[in-house]
């Protein structure tokens, strides 16, 4: 390196500059933002409580159609991730799409003065995060600060409150989703037999790889953002086609009889909820095998949410249930009814033992869970030689 940025006060070091500044992380966010500057065509800012990164693969897919897109690798959403994305950015790059996650008040807007955002995204935004963001109310604040004085913004259905919030921050606002209230919906939308979501908009057919309700709700904001732009809709109905996403979000893996439903990249309440759908409208006449475990950053509202999402995952009759974490107390008071369809453990490897041993072999598998649980842990044991997959595939 010929030279560093630096805290003030720093010691020279020889054959180094040293650029000094009071605050490295906020010169880092200049940085990325005096990058951000150079780029000609739109940029998409994308924040949400769930399916951030599905939305931001969806539209950076659509975007593709016209423009060469940068968009955010992995997990860099966050102060550190968002500059260095934008950084990234080859220099023939004339569009940006960028995930902007936070989980204290205050970030999402510290962002937003980085990415400076032609058209803003927010998901949805439920309870997440709730050690920093407090309730819900600090969840759609925080979500929307993403939004103030944004030229577009597009959201999505969840809560019906998303909107109005929107609509107090961003210039021009599009609700997108299948749900009524939404101004564009799909023609129609259905899910075929292996789950995956399947979309018409505006006489266009949209059929995905991905699986779930939810998916169908996150194209609508990529066909949204493409609307406006006003993209050519069968050529982005063709690009999402091929939108793949990483490992644990949604991944379905067949495993001799076995149907599993990797979801454990992160959880709340309402991404395990939405896992829970897809399972049930996957799994046929299987037997269904619930695998959990903690939801973090709940806050005080922890023990609440795991007991209501346990109540959840007993009422889709689950022949079988494994817990680690804040779910083995969640499921104790139905410990007698569940009998030995409940498998508890200490940490992820013993639940996947354990699961693994009170499997017949026909079922389908959900595994949910933040991602401090590593609950994918437990597929190397339900799985036999899924990690060696995993790395040949990657």
């Amino acid at each position: 390196a010929a030279g560093a940025v630096v805290r003030r006060g720093t010691p020279p070091v020889d054959g180094l500059l040293l650029f000094e500044v009071d605050d490295t992380l906020a010169a880092l966010g200049a940085l990325g933002r005096a990058r951000r500057r150079d780029v000609a065509g739109p940029v998409v800012a994308v924040t949400g409580s769930n399916g951030k990164t599905a939305t931001r693969a969806l539209i950076a897919a659509a975007l593709a159609t016209r423009w060469r897109v940068h968009a955010t690798c992995g997990n860099l959403n966050n102060l550190v991730g968002v500059p260095l994305t934008i950084l990234d950015a080859p220099d023939v790059a004339d569009a940006l799409v960028v995930e902007c996650g936070a989980s204290e008040l205050g970030e999402i807007g510290r962002l937003r003065g980085i990415v400076e955002p032609t058209i803003g995204v927010v998901t949805n935004a439920v309870k997440a995060h709730l050690a920093g963001f407090r309730d819900l109310e600090g969840v759609l604040r925080e979500k929307t600060s993403l939004l103030t004085g944004v030229p577009v913004a597009v959201v999505g259905t969840t809560p019906p409150e998303l909107a109005t919030a929107a609509r107090r921050e961003a210039q021009k606002v599009m609700v997108a989703g299948l749900a009524d209230h939404a101004d564009l919906r799909p023609d129609r939308w259905r899910l075929d037999d292996k789950g995956r979501a399947e979309v018409t908009f505006r006489g266009h057919t949209l059929r995905l790889t991905l699986v779930g309700r939810h998916q169908a709700d996150n194209a609508m904001l990529a066909l949204a953002v493409a609307a406006e732009l006003e993209l050519d809709l069968r050529s982005v109905s063709a690009a999402l086609a091929d939108v793949t996403l990483p490992h644990g979000r949604c991944e379905i893996i067949r495993s001799r009889d076995l149907l599993i439903v990797h979801d454990a990249y992160n959880a709340n309440p309402a991404s395990l909820l939405a896992a829970l759908e897809t399972a049930q409208a996957l799994r046929g006449k299987r037997p269904l095998a619930v695998v959990v475990g903690s939801m973090l950053e709940l806050g005080g509202e922890a023990r609440r949410l795991h007991r209501e999402m346990a109540d959840a995952i007993l009422a889709a009759d689950p022949a079988l249930v494994g817990a680690v974490g804040e779910f083995v107390a969640a499921f104790q008071p139905h410990a007698k009814r569940l009998g030995s369809r409940l498998v508890t453990a200490a940490d992820a490897d013993a639940l996947g033992r354990a699961v693994a041993e009170r499997l017949g072999g026909d079922e389908l598998v959900l595994l949910k869970a933040s991602r401090g649980v590593a609950l994918e842990r437990a597929l190397r044991h339900v799985v036999p030689g899924w990690e060696d997959a995993c790395s040949t595939t990657s």
